[in-house]
């Protein structure tokens, strides 16, 4: 048996992303598509909200990475090196996610499971930004699935898989890709997921 919960549904007008903003600022969890597939996110700097997206995961140990306005913005909460630097240049807003050293110590050590990197991309999609903008300059954005399983590019299957947040903003608007995820060490670059981006256009960056 089914059992639909009552939640509240968002299309994405004006006063919409106010009250999904709202609701961030206020603890609350939301589910929202970017540009590459549904995620859900909360506020990066509450601790209590982070662990509820880790409970409706069912994640255990995997960090979470955070959406930003604009690079400008990302650069508030890490430290980039020239080679992510040149990398967030070319590929944002887009489906790239890097891991660089944490810049902004006011971010819960939950959020990255005590690591000193934290993922972090701007999302290449407008509704995103907006959201993303509305709710402070960042967000937690990760794939609104059970951790392990499939993410999603609709708000029906995220709707048919996750509860327990909030709201969602249903526009499907995805590309149903996974961002590529790098972070450089000792010089080396390292991909931890090849997504949409691949090691020749990451190789070919100048």
């Amino acid at each position: 048996m089914i059992i639909y919960i009552q939640m509240n549904i968002f299309q994405g007008s004006d006063s919409d992303i106010v009250k999904l903003s709202d609701i961030v600022q206020n603890g609350g969890i939301i589910v929202f598509p970017t540009d590459t597939v549904y995620g859900i996110g909360c506020d990066p700097f509450n601790e209590k909200a982070i662990e509820k997206i880790f409970h409706i995961k069912q994640r255990r140990n995997k960090p979470l990475p955070v959406l930003c306005q604009s690079i400008d913005y990302a650069r508030q909460l890490v430290d980039f090196d020239e080679i992510l630097n040149k990398f967030a240049i070319k590929f944002w807003p887009g489906p790239l996610t890097i891991l660089a050293p944490i810049k902004n110590h006011a971010l819960p050590k939950l959020l990255t499971l005590n690591s000193d990197l934290l993922g972090i991309r701007v999302p290449n999609n407008p509704i995103t930004i907006k959201l993303i903008s509305a709710c402070g300059g960042c967000l937690v954005g990760t794939s609104a699935n059970i951790s392990g399983k499939k993410s999603h590019s609709t708000y029906s299957e995220v709707i048919s898989e996750l509860n327990d947040f909030d709201a969602i903003l249903a526009n499907d608007s995805t590309e149903n890709l996974e961002s590529t995820v790098v972070r450089i060490k000792d010089d080396n670059l390292i991909i931890l997921r090849e997504g949409s981006i691949t090691l020749t256009q990451l190789k070919n960056t100048k």
